[in-house]
């Protein structure tokens, strides 16, 4: 008699869902809050409280950046341990 072995996925399929929903979501987070602080550094652009957005957003894309590093990166091994 043959016996079928199965193995377990590693990651299933709800859970690389997740995992591609917060990769995609962060990256899109960081471009975008990167975008406007590029913007707002322009010589031509001048509307009131101009330095205070750039720092803002400045700071929030380099935040996004790091989450979105961090989860596509270092994360997974946390996240996602075969059980």
């Amino acid at each position: 008699m043959i016996n079928s072995v199965t193995q377990k996925p590693y990651i299933t399929d709800k859970k690389w869902q997740i995992h591609k929903k917060l990769v995609s979501s962060t990256g899109y987070a960081a471009m975008g809050f990167g975008t406007v602080c590029g913007l707002t550094g322009l010589n031509n652009v001048k509307f009131k409280n101009k330095m205070k957005v750039h720092k803002y957003s400045a700071y929030l894309a380099g935040l996004f950046t790091f989450l979105h590093f961090g989860i596509a990166k270092g994360l997974d091994k946390f996240l996602y341990k075969s059980e």
